[in-house]
């Protein structure tokens, strides 16, 4: 029954498979030139490590079983596990076409292994055909709003219905044929239709060609398609980030261009993110800019690059490695024109995207890099950040106060400072929150009065502290955020501590894992896990104030997502007697932003709604008395959402208020 045991029916088979490898491998080629254009970056470390995630990310699906998505999850999933159970079938059915009845040694028919995999490659072919009848039903019927609608996902979708469906009817053939009496999909629709395969040998080769014709179809429809992630998310996964994220430091004396303004100042992993988005809209459905209208979808950002990197890949081959920044465009300028200026500085870089995205596509590093584009090299940035860039080059804090004003928040305190101890066991970091703003002196304050509950010897850095820098460098202003980190490193490197101790995540954030970058490797820990040792150990003893009251706890995108910090402060304030802890709808890593990273706490929300309202809202969804920070930008936008909603007796206090209220003195 084999349709190429015949000299023209092997030549005809022959040219379909060197026409479709070829044009295969022309256009995977390409690809990869581009790849080798952009910038380089390192994660080829921890192989192993790597592997681990691949076996659990790309095998295991896990990420794609989010069960914020769990109905489109299950669907994708149990399809991709389907392919890889088809797989061997695959292999047979290529091979055979050079070697009639081929089949991998010990996987033939008649041979016990081979029957329990044609079993289980019924049955996977099965959930296949009733996913993919499901996913036509999702997008033509349900229509949800995050995914893309495109003719290219339902060729797709009916391309891998007929590899499904021609299988079958070749096994009901063989079976008709008295050649496959194992295959139960072959019984089923030979009981089913009889009548079909009067002629088994006919409606074998019929089906035959249809396959080789939709498989290798496929395999040249990939690279052009948004399915290019079949090929590319085993790389996307194997190469994600498995650091804390961290923003790359710009060699300024010796770098050429400042930012990202062209396709090659990315890097290979970018450019290989956008070849693997699914445009499934997960990242889009939580970004808490496009929730509120913003002008911003991470789905958008990533379809809007792979049309420009599409349409301009010749040209970009074709020129060369050499002078491309002066090589024009289609559709350029890509910031401002393919990207948004508005799209850039609406974000809040708060990594919700990058969190719900399945196949680990990254996408605050691409938006700081064109940032920094528009900061450093066009100078066009909100008209608000004029004045924090002042704030901070001035006196070294985004609110403008004066720097000698730095140590005012601790007058009558005792604070002991650095400079007349010069060493203590704790370096407790103000962040210039807890120094200048009002809000934030309370956190401090209530940091002082556990300190010294806890007989901790811990000193303030004083007038020398200065800001950490991370909202000049997620503005785009790499050069101020370098000038103030190296400042501060060598301030820090002047004086004995063991450890770092702060309560703002986004000092945490970038003293910890940015400011290695600069040859400052300390030992930094946030305050909720500090606070938690101390309970832990018995130096810090708790009392009932004598009522109870509901607290909600709100998680910090740069404490929780970026840091995976998330118990310390629940079972803080577990610990804490009279408190009834809820929780919100969205928490842990599918928590929802306050609205303040990523620089967006300078700058003014004036499209859509407020994403502090929207964050608040849900909070009062619980009915709180309380809800609980453990981030001075977090607290400021609670506090000031719930004034804006006329729920004034809801009081927004950071855990380590909350703590020393309760603290036996």
């Amino acid at each position: 029954m084999q349709p190429t045991s015949t000299l023209p029916g092997f030549l005809l088979f022959l040219a379909v498979v060197i026409a479709s490898v070829g044009g295969f491998v022309y256009l995977i080629v390409q690809r990869v030139r581009l790849l080798q254009l952009a910038q380089p970056i390192n994660r080829f470390d921890r192989p192993f490590y790597r592997l681990w995630l691949l076996i659990k990310y790309f095998l295991g699906q896990a990420r794609i079983l989010n069960p914020r998505f769990l109905d489109a999850g299950i669907m994708h999933a149990f399809i991709f596990w389907g392919f890889l159970a088809v797989a061997l079938n695959s292999f047979h059915f290529v091979v055979g076409g050079f070697i009639p009845g081929f089949h991998v040694p010990g996987f033939a028919e008649n041979q016990p292994l081979g029957k329990f995999y044609i079993y289980f490659r019924d049955l996977f072919e099965a959930f296949v055909v009733i996913m993919v009848l499901y996913a036509f039903f999702r997008r033509l019927v349900l229509r949800p709003k995050r995914i893309t609608q495109s003719l290219d996902a339902l060729f797709i979708l009916t391309l891998i219905f007929i590899l499904m469906i021609t299988d079958f009817l070749m096994s009901g053939a063989r079976h008709a044929a008295g050649l496959d009496q194992v295959s139960p999909a072959g019984k089923l629709i030979f009981a089913w239709i009889p009548g079909l395969f009067a002629s088994a040998g006919t409606v074998f080769a019929v089906n035959w060609w249809i396959h080789l014709i939709t498989f290798f179809g496929f395999l040249v429809f990939l690279p052009v398609s948004k399915h290019f992630h079949v090929i590319t998310a085993i790389f996307n996964v194997y190469f994600q980030e498995i650091h804390p994220p961290a923003l790359p430091k710009m060699d300024i004396e010796n770098i050429e261009n400042f930012g990202v303004s062209k396709l090659h100042h990315f890097t290979w992993k970018d450019l290989l993110d956008v070849y693997t988005c699914t445009e499934c809209g997960r990242c889009t459905s939580v970004c808490p800019a496009d929730t509120t209208g913003k002008p911003l979808s991470p789905k958008k950002i990533n379809e809007n690059l792979r049309e420009y990197m599409y349409d301009n890949l010749g040209r970009i081959l074709k020129h060369g490695g050499s002078n491309l920044d002066e090589l024009e465009l289609e559709g350029d300028p890509m910031v401002g024109n393919v990207i948004q200026e508005e799209t850039l500085w609406a974000c809040t870089t708060c990594r919700a995207c990058e969190e719900a995205c399945p196949l680990f596509i990254e996408f605050v590093g691409r938006i700081v890099g064109m940032r920094q584009h528009l900061v450093l090299e066009e100078s066009r940035f909100p008209r608000e950040l004029v004045t924090t860039f002042k704030n901070l080059e001035n006196n070294s804090n985004p609110w403008g106060i004066g720097s000698s004003e730095r140590e005012a928040w601790a007058e009558g305190l005792n604070v002991p400072l650095m400079r007349d101890k010069g060493e203590a066991e704790v370096l407790f970091w103000v962040g210039c929150a807890g120094a200048f703003d009002d809000k934030g002196q309370k956190i401090s304050r209530a940091m002082v009065k556990l300190f010294n509950a806890a007989g901790v010897d811990y000193a303030i850095l004083g007038l020398e502290e200065n800001c950490t820098g991370d909202s000049a460098r997620r503005a785009g202003n790499e050069y101020l955020f370098q000038m103030m980190a190296e400042s501060n490193v060598e301030i820090l490197k002047k004086y004995r501590f063991q450890r770092i101790v702060t309560f703002c995540p986004h000092c945490y954030q970038t003293l910890k894992n940015e400011y290695p970058q600069f040859g400052g490797s300390f030992d930094v820990v946030h305050h909720t896990q500090f606070l938690r040792e101390l309970l832990d150990s018995g130096k810090l003893r708790l009392r009932g104030n004598g009522k109870a009251r509901t607290v909600v706890y709100h998680d910090s995108c740069y404490l929780g997502r970026y840091n995976q910090i998330y118990d310390p402060p629940r079972s803080i304030l577990a610990a804490v007697p009279g408190t009834v802890l809820k929780e919100m709808r969205r928490t842990h890593n599918n928590g929802f932003c306050c609205g303040a990273g990523g620089a967006r706490m300078w700058m003014e929300e004036t499209t859509g709604t407020r994403i502090n309202h929207n964050r608040v809202e849900e909070a009062l969804e619980v009915q709180p008395d309380v809800v609980a920070t453990a981030c001075p930008f977090c607290k400021t936008m609670m506090d000031d959402g719930l004034k804006d909603k006329g729920r004034e007796e809801i009081a927004a206090l950071d855990i380590a208020e909350i703590l020393a209220d309760s603290v036996e003195s």
